[in-house]
């Protein structure tokens, strides 16, 4: 969870963190009970936890008997509990808690020492849990952590904020000016913090469709290493990247090699080249372990190796300390897709490897990109083993958690005018698509896209 947390300085720091309760399962009362029953009748316990203690939340937040309780046992229809304190009536909500307290911890610096000045359970009672650091600082920083008081588990710690923590390019920097502009309270529980980050995140997610294919500075990565394997064709591809099936998002590949070609660069060819040039990448991946001295070896498909009493094929390595490994066989069987007679083997081989038959192992010269992976012409070889492949490419856009993550494009202004919409169309779901805010937004992006400047060559990719 990502608390949206807000710090107030007055005399001494007041610090709301939202009740964003982490739950795992729920059912209803199903009967009424009076306070201080040790006993809760339920409609169906099932989908609760079974261990010996848990933490129940008893109605809902921000009702008036809203409270939490620890169930030390349970069976299909009933928790045994602690004394509950408050009544409760037939439907009333039974929630499991992962989460019943709220640990803040303070520095006097973003990156200082953060130690533990309270721990306060959740005000079940209120959509908010507030804590008063009466000593506190308009400089101070904090970070909370959930806890669950039963088990002394601790949550992450959330991101350090203070009274004065939002960047100027930050998500706050959006959201909070619309809310002031359209009057919108604290007290109403549809125009939540939440509800507005993920308003932002559409509003970035349609921008980002509209300039499909256009390359944006700030999602530039530059020289990010891959270490390669020898006896490999290919490497992953960075999971943050933003297109997997094609090159639309590597810009470049490339081996720093000692020698008069470095840096040496890869060609981009696309899939169907590459099928006609890679033809020396024949061979098979082991359907199971291999083991030291094995005789035989089982494979997904044995069709590219021939059937020669005299074959030779070269095995992958699995780590950096490996060479490509020489084995013999004496026949195959396309029945059971196994290489026979082998002789060579001097380390295990794990499922899921590669071998090879009558490869070019060679330095590679061309690359394509296809299935998250960037694969090459040739197999690697033993002399660069652990060598690595750097690829500059772009990142895809990262969905935004807090209020106080920056948003790195130029033109966030315009979000504003998607969050006035959707804001209005969360109070009235009638609100058709001619409303003058989300025609301003649509406007204004159509306006970025015919009057793109990037201080390069724009580059505007179509396959």
């Amino acid at each position: 969870m990502y608390p949206q947390i807000k710090i107030i300085n007055n005399i001494g720091n007041t610090i709301d963190i939202p009740n964003e309760l982490d739950v795992k399962a729920s059912t209803y009362l199903s009967s009424n009970i009076v306070a201080g029953v040790l006993a809760v009748p339920a409609d169906n316990t099932v989908d609760f936890t079974s261990t010996a203690s848990t933490l129940l939340l008893l109605s809902s937040v921000g009702a008036e008997n809203a409270e939490i309780v620890t169930s030390a046992s349970h069976t299909a229809q009933s928790f045994v509990t602690l004394a509950t304190v408050m009544a409760h009536n037939r439907g009333d909500v039974i929630s499991e808690l992962k989460w019943d307290q709220i640990v803040v911890s303070k520095s006097a610096t973003i990156d200082g020492v953060y130690v533990v000045f309270a721990t306060q359970t959740i005000f079940t009672t209120q959509q908010k849990t507030t804590i008063y650091d009466i000593t506190g600082l308009g400089t101070d920083y904090y970070k909370i952590q959930w806890k669950n008081s039963l088990t002394g588990l601790l949550s992450d710690f959330s991101t350090a904020i203070s009274v004065d923590a939002y960047p100027t390019n930050s998500v706050s920097s959006v959201i909070y000016p619309v809310l002031k502009a359209m009057g919108v309270s604290e007290e109403d529980k549809r125009i939540t913090i939440p509800f507005c980050i993920a308003a932002i995140n559409d509003a970035r997610k349609f921008t980002h469709a509209k300039l499909y294919g256009i390359r944006h500075a700030w999602q530039q990565k530059f020289e990010y290493p891959i270490k390669i394997l020898a006896g490999s064709n290919y490497v992953d591809l960075p999971t943050d990247i933003d297109f997997i099936e094609t090159d639309r998002s590597v810009l470049a590949a490339r081996f720093l090699v000692d020698n008069i070609l470095t840096p040496f660069n890869l060609r981009y060819i696309d899939k169907r080249s590459w099928n006609q040039i890679a033809f020396s990448t024949t061979g098979g991946t082991t359907s199971e372990v291999t083991l030291t001295g094995a005789v035989s070896i089982t494979f997904d498909s044995v069709g590219d190796f021939p059937d020669s009493a005299s074959g030779v094929a070269y095995v992958a390595t699995t780590a950096y300390t490996q060479d490509i490994e020489e084995i013999a066989y004496t026949s195959i069987d396309l029945t059971t897709n196994q290489l026979l007679g082998v002789t060579g083997i001097t380390r295990d081989i794990p499922s899921g490897t590669r071998v090879w038959s009558r490869p070019t192992i060679s330095q590679p010269i061309y690359y394509t990109v296809f299935d998250d992976k960037l694969y090459f012409d040739r197999i690697v070889p033993d002399s660069m083993q652990g060598n690595n492949l750097y690829i500059d490419y772009y990142k895809k856009i990262d969905e935004v958690v807090s209020l106080s993550v920056e948003l790195p494009e130029h033109y966030r202004e315009i979000y504003k005018w998607y969050l006035r919409y959707a804001i209005k169309y969360r109070k009235d779901t009638s609100l058709d698509s001619k409303d003058p805010d989300l025609k301003k937004f649509e406007d204004l992006v159509q306006a970025l896209f015919n009057n793109l400047y990037t201080g390069q060559d724009t580059v505007i990719i179509t396959s």
